[in-house]
This record gives structure tokens, C-alpha cells and sequence, in this order.
């Protein structure tokens, strides 16, 4: 803590942040404050005399950390959302500035900063059907207000959606309407808008130049800091080899970005400028930080560097933990909700893990230069591994285990593809068009893309479908911290404490794994159709009853949480036509015998070979988003218990008032969530 002593404001602030997580209130953080002004006041004045500051001198850091504490706390209650009452949600016309915008093939999402002056600021989730694109970052926008709170699909094991809007990016508000209902009535630019636009308008040019369309979004993704464009297919790819963190900004992109501005002003140490060199290196950083939009990644780099680079102008020495524990601090200060963010998270761990084991490659040291970096770069991969790899298993369900292999073959050509990207930039900016560079490009980026297939293909090189809870990832790291703590203290009671954590989480995993059903059936929830799911012992069956073209990629990525945390491992896609008949389930669109339940899709396909003169007994029958009758019509044809309205459907309340007059039970799957049949 002596040598890191921001280390003693950090982790308190980080506590009050926590705290207002689970306990909403602003009495209790002043409260504190005030009883630590109190507190420390009474330790100055008995601490007056030689004895007293002998006695009182090592408990001043308590009331310094009561009121950091206080200070997150009060911090997290500030930056938070506000709660908007039921008037101002809806009835009224609201306007805002477009903050950041993206489009799909058929719709628009856009974060609107609200600018009405009777409700207090905030941001809003706008989503539209169909396309303007002549609307872009700062243009001024109105319509009419019918704000829903964000919320879950309310499948099982899903990632927190509103949590994270709510966290992360400060939203707790969402609309969804028609493009023609959103006006658009004039410009109020900012500075971030303006370098949104600016962004915008070079990856447009990017676009619309000869490289090959994976290397376009590689380029952007670089160097524009827009790795939202990376397609599912790549991410998987990247993030089963190891070098997931290539494919956005982070320390690494800005320390060869700071590397290759410092290589390039070599002459300024010929005139003896030396602090000019460094200067302007550093304002380069942060005008690229401030170009890329100030990602957590990247504004942690800067501040490191900053730091590095002021104590060299200054001739103080640098302490790399304590300036990565500053740059926490001030990301934190000024965002809090960044501390639930996946990014932040594993941009600081990865980091603070090297540099605590920054020396290790020195006891490896060989008199062959290229032997130090291919030592060097195996241990900073094992190290930032081992110290990322139980959130990657609970945020991504996967495990790398060649990223050491990939990180040699890659890292080594990254900075000239970062070279040549920069000069792509502005060649492109220029309206011109180097054939050569292009080629340039495309091959190295075919090299990289190359490496990360040929290690995919390696028997074993990956783990996936692993599924770590909360409660195992806060188990890991105790661990971790007991065995540095070991290392650097050599007492074994912290050995010791180790494996007790660490049985104590074997356990709690065995306690998952024995409570955990491997047969089941799930109707999940979703937009765009209601995937049913049938796992039976680590195969999964998958049928889309809204006929939907289901991709076996997405699929995956949207339920892995589910699909590892009940380890199935193989996925059969069943379609019109298809027959699966099974020991315990039939299948046979659009009709399943399922968990005991006889089970009926209705929409398209043949559901309507029913007469009236024999009505048909299902116990379910799933109304998919491709049903445009009545409940009168299927009561008609069957005798069944219960209706489960699909997530997709656009006219549910006509059937869910159908519904009530009938007397016959529903589960809206956009309202209750997921049906769970285990």
C-alpha cells in the first residue's frame, strides 16, 4: 500500500460504488462523510503532542477512506439515471440530441440525450422500424413519448440487458416506433457528436474502398475504434484463439500508436528536445483517445502513459500499479457505472496481473534478443490468462488454451498493420487509391485471420460451453490474491486460506452441477421468433416453429449461458418436413410430444388439417408470430389447457383480451419470460 498509495482511495471508492448497487439511498454516504470529517478532526487534535501522533498517526487512513467511500457512493447516486413518473413517460412530446447512432439492414438505434427542461437530464434507449440515413450524431429529434423501462427477454442464465443498459451506459428508458413517427428539427453538434460524424463518414470511406470486406472492418476496428461492425463468425473465432482483444482498442493498440509517434519525432533529440518529443507524443494520445471516443481501454493507456511521460519531463519516478490505479480512479470519478462494464473490468485485471509479475521474465533472461521475446511474450500471455480466465468462462462460456501461440504469431505484425492502416486512412481521406496498400493489407490481415483458424483447428485448443457463476469468479480471485500474497510474503497461512477458498468453490461448482437438470424443454423468449428447445444428456434439439431460418452460430452465442450451464454440447436444428422420434419426445412440425405434454405451433405450416367434426386434444399450443386468426377459431378445432404467445407477436393484446372473456390460460412470453419445463 506504500507503494501504491492511491491503492488506499481506489478501493474504497470501488466499495461505495458497490454499495449503492444494493442499497439506493443519499442519507448514508453523507452521513459517513460527515462522521469521517468528525473523526478526523478529533485525530488532529489529539495528535498535537509527540505521543499522540505516535499513537494516532496510523488510523488517519480510516476517516480518508470512510469519506472515499461516501464520495463513490454519493458519485454513483449522481451519475445514476433518475426515475421518471408514469406523466412524463408518456402524453407529451419529447426532444433530444442524437448522442450515438447505428444502423441495421432494417432499423435504427440511437441514444438520445433528453433536452426537455420540465424533466431532468437523461438518456433514452430510441429504436425505429426502417432507416433515415440523413439523421446522424447531433441532430436534434422529436417525438412522441411512450417510454417503457429496458428489461430482460426472461430467458435463463441471459446476460442482465437492462442491468447493463442501466450501469454501463447510464439508460433506463427504451421506445421503440415507426421511422415516420421520429422527426428530425435541426442540429446541436457537440464535440463528442462531431468526432462521431468524423468517425462515421471514414468509415463510410472505408467502405467504399477495394479492400476485402473482413479487412475493412479489421481497419475500422483498429484504428476508429468501432469493433461493433466485427461480424459473430470473427468474434468467435478470435475470442476461441486467444486474441479476442485484438479486435478492440486497448493499452496495446495505444502503446504502438505512442511507440510509432515517438519513432517518428527521433530528430527532436538531435536539437536536444527531448521533453518536446514526449510532450508531443502524449497530446497525440490523448487526441486519439478523445478521436475514439474515450473507451475505458483506452483513457486507462493514456493516463498510464501520461503518467510515465509527466515523470520523465518532471524527474520523478513512475510507479506503473499506482498510475494504472489513478487511471481507475479517474475513470470512476467521472463514470462509475463503468465498474460493471466487461471491458473496464478486463482491461484492468489483465494489466495490473503483468505488471505484478512484470520481473518474472527477467529470472528467464538469455543473451539472444528474439529468445527474451518469445520468453517475455509467453509469460505475459500465461499471466494475463490465468488472471482473465474465469471471467471470460463467465461472460463468454470459453476458454482458450493456445493463446500463447496465437499472441507470438500476431502481436509481432499488428503494429505494421497499424502503420499501414493510419496511412490507409488518409490515403482514402485524400480521394486517393494505392493498389499496393491495399494489398498490403488484405495479405497481413489474411495472415492474421490465417493464424487464429489454423490455432482453432489445433485438437484441444480450445474449452467451450464452460459455465462459471458469480460466486465461483469471486471464489478465483480470493484465491488468486492469497497466493500472490504467498509468493511475496512466504506465510503459508495464506497458502493455506487459498485452498480452503478454493475447495470451498470445487464444492459449490459439484453442489451446480448435481442440482442442475440435463433434461428438459425451454421455450425461449425472443424478438424475432420462439426457438423450443429440447436437452436430453448434453444434445440439444432445436425447433423454430415461426419457420424462421435459425443460423446455429447465433444461436449459441444468444442461449451459451444456458446451453453450458446444462453442458449440452451438440445442437440439432429440426425443420418443416423433419421427423424426430426419441426414447422420452417426438417431433414432428408443428407437432411435438414433449415432457409428457402434447405440444401444437400454429401460424404457418399444416396446423389447420383439423376439422371441427373432430377437434383435436394438445395440451399447449404455441401461437407464433405468423397467426394472424382468433382464439374463437382454435378452440374451434382443439381442446387444449393453455396458449403460450410468442415474444414475436405483434397482436398479443387482442388475444391476451380473447383470452380473458374465454377463460382459457395464457404465458406471453414477452411479459413472463422463457417457459421452463425441467
Amino acid at each position: 500500500m506504500s507503494r501504491i498509495p492511491v491503492l488506499r482511495i481506489l478501493v474504497p471508492f470501488v466499495m461505495g460504488i458497490l454499495a449503492h448497487h444494493m442499497w439506493h439511498c443519499w442519507w448514508m454516504p453523507a452521513l459517513l462523510i460527515v462522521i469521517a470529517i468528525i473523526a478526523y478532526r478529533w485525530l488532529i487534535v489529539n495528535s498535537r503532542s509527540p505521543q499522540g501522533r505516535l499513537r494516532w498517526r496510523p488510523y488517519f487512513i480510516l476517516p480518508i477512506a470512510v469519506v472515499s467511500m461516501g464520495l463513490g457512493w454519493l458519485g454513483a447516486i449522481i451519475h445514476c439515471p433518475p426515475q421518471l413518473t408514469e406523466a412524463q413517460r408518456t402524453g407529451r412530446i419529447l426532444t433530444g440530441r442524437i448522442a450515438e447512432l447505428d444502423y441495421t439492414d432494417f432499423s435504427m438505434q440511437m441514444k438520445v440525450d433528453l433536452l426537455d427542461g420540465q424533466l431532468p437530464p437523461c438518456k433514452v434507449l430510441i429504436s425505429t422500424r426502417g432507416c433515415d440515413y440523413r439523421m446522424q450524431a447531433g441532430d436534434l429529434v422529436a417525438w412522441q413519448a411512450a417510454l417503457d423501462e429496458t428489461g430482460n427477454l426472461g430467458n435463463p442464465d441471459e446476460m442482465d440487458y437492462a442491468a447493463f443498459l442501466l450501469h454501463s451506459e447510464g439508460i433506463r428508458y427504451q421506445q421503440h416506433l415507426p421511422l415516420g413517427q421520429l422527426k428530425r428539427i435541426g442540429q446541436s453538434p457537440t464535440l463528442t457528436t462531431r468526432m462521431a460524424n468524423v468517425r462515421r463518414n471514414l468509415q463510410l470511406r472505408v467502405f467504399n474502398s477495394r479492400l476485402s470486406p473482413a479487412a475493412q472492418q479489421f481497419v475500422c476496428a483498429l484504428l476508429l475504434g468501432n469493433s461493433g461492425i466485427i461480424d459473430k463468425a470473427t468474434r468467435q473465432e478470435f475470442s476461441a484463439a486467444g486474441v479476442a482483444h485484438v479486435l478492440a482498442l486497448s493499452g496495446l493498440h495505444v502503446g504502438f500508436i505512442a511507440l510509432i509517434i515517438w519513432w517518428l519525432l527521433f530528430p527532436l533529440d538531435f536539437l536536444r528536445m527531448k521533453k518536446v518529443r514526449l510532450a508531443i507524443t502524449l497530446m497525440a494520445i490523448i487526441a486519439f483517445a478523445v478521436f475514439t471516443g474515450l473507451s475505458p481501454s483506452v483513457v486507462r493507456s493514456t493516463v498510464m502513459i501520461g503518467m510515465v511521460f509527466t515523470s520523465y519531463i518532471l524527474y520523478r519516478r513512475s510507479v506503473s500499479l499506482n498510475a494504472l490505479a489513478l487511471a481507475a480512479l479517474i475513470i470512476l470519478v467521472f463514470s462509475p457505472s463503468s465498474l460493471y462494464s466487461v471491458g473496464f473490468q478486463l482491461s484492468f485485471i489483465t494489466v495490473g496481473a503483468v505488471l505484478l509479475f512484470a520481473r518474472l521474465p527477467e529470472a528467464f533472461k538469455n543473451r539472444y534478443n528474439w529468445v527474451n521475446y518469445i520468453t517475455s511474450t509467453v509469460i505475459t500471455s500465461l499471466v494475463a490468462m490465468l488472471a482473465t480466465v474465469a471471467l471470460c468462462a463467465h461472460y463468454f462460456h470459453t476458454i482458450s488454451l493456445m493463446s500463447v501461440i496465437s499472441n507470438l504469431l500476431i502481436l509481432p505484425v499488428l503494429p505494421v498493420f497499424m502503420v499501414l492502416g493510419a496511412l490507409f486512412l488518409l490515403v482514402t481521406s485524400a480521394g486517393l487509391s494505392w493498389s499496393f496498400l491495399d494489398w498490403l493489407i488484405d495479405g497481413i490481415y489474411r495472415y492474421i485471420h490465417g493464424v487464429t483458424t489454423a490455432v482453432n483447428a489445433i485438437p484441444g485448443s480450445h474449452v467451450s460451453g464452460v459455465y462459471v457463476s458469480s460466486i465461483g469468479v469471486v471464489a478465483y480471485f480470493v484465491t488468486v490474491v492469497l497466493v500472490v500474497l504467498w509468493i511475496y510474503r512466504r506465510n503459508f497461512r495464506f497458502l493455506l486460506a487459498a485452498g480452503c477458498v478454493l475447495v470451498l468453490m470445487l464444492a459449490h461448482s459439484l453442489w451446480q452441477d448435481f442440482t442442475t437438470p440435463r433434461r428438459g424443454l425451454i421455450i425461449f423468449n425472443s424478438f424475432s421468433s420462439t426457438p423450443v428447445l429440447y436437452y436430453d444428456y448434453g444434445k440439444g434439439y432445436v425447433w423454430t416453429p415461426d419457420e424462421e431460418e435459425t443460423d446455429s452460430i447465433s444461436f449459441a452465442r444468444y442461449y451459451a449461458g444456458f446451453l453450458a450451464r446444462h453442458e449440452i454440447q451438440e445442437l440439432q436444428f429440426i425443420t418443416t418436413g423433419d421427423t424426430i422420434a426419441l426414447s422420452a419426445a417426438m417431433i414432428r412440425p408443428p407437432h411435438a410430444h414433449l415432457m409428457g405434454r402434447r405440444i401444437l405451433a400454429v401460424g404457418g405450416g399444416p396446423w389447420k388439417r383439423a376439422t371441427t367434426q373432430h377437434p383435436l386434444r394438445v395440451d399447449d399450443i404455441i401461437i407464433t408470430k405468423r397467426y394472424h386468426g382468433t382464439v374463437a377459431k382454435l378452440k374451434e378445432l382443439y381442446h387444449f389447457d393453455r396458449l403460450i404467445i410468442s415474444g414475436a407477436m405483434q397482436e398479443k393484446e387482442r388475444l391476451m383480451n380473447e383470452c380473458d372473456s374465454l377463460g382459457i390460460k395464457t404465458h406471453d412470453l414477452s411479459t413472463h419470460g422463457a417457459l421452463v419445463m425441467p
